[in-house]
């Protein structure tokens, strides 16, 4: 059960929403570990320390881009600001927070790292300072 909740956790920091369901949450989480060789011990150690930028591996990076492709907010080697928001805007919670969500995905999308996952990560980075806010 506990790591049902750290990946509930993860697909949360990544897309800001649950998935359709449990299953694909296991799936896609499953799926990405393979791809970016991550174990649920290195992303539990990840989480418990904070999260902090500085702590990611990149394999942590990869399977956050990893994750992103499989929600289809990650296209073509960027980031998709547009269907990000057309996410955001299903969650009923989300939806009086309109006006914050285009400005935080306007402040996220150009964030820039040294290759493909870690632009991912970062944007995810971004996008979780933003969360906080209105959690």
């Amino acid at each position: 059960m506990h790591t049902l909740y750290v990946l509930t956790i993860i697909v949360a920091l990544v897309t800001l929403a649950v998935c359709q369901s449990p299953a694909d949450l296991e799936k896609f989480h499953k799926a990405c570990m393979d791809e970016a060789k991550v174990t649920n011990e290195e992303l539990k150690k990840f989480f418990q320390n904070g999260m902090k930028y500085d702590a990611a591996k990149e394999n942590i990076k990869c399977h956050t881009k990893c994750l992103m492709q499989k929600h289809g907010v990650w296209k073509n080697g960027a980031f998709d600001a547009e269907a990000k928001a057309k996410e955001l805007m299903q969650i009923p919670k989300l939806k009086e927070h309109e006006v914050q969500i285009k400005q935080a995905l306007s402040n996220c999308k150009n964030e820039k790292g040294a290759n493909e996952c870690d632009t991912a990560f970062k944007i995810t980075m971004c996008l979780k300072e933003f969360k906080a806010q209105i959690d």
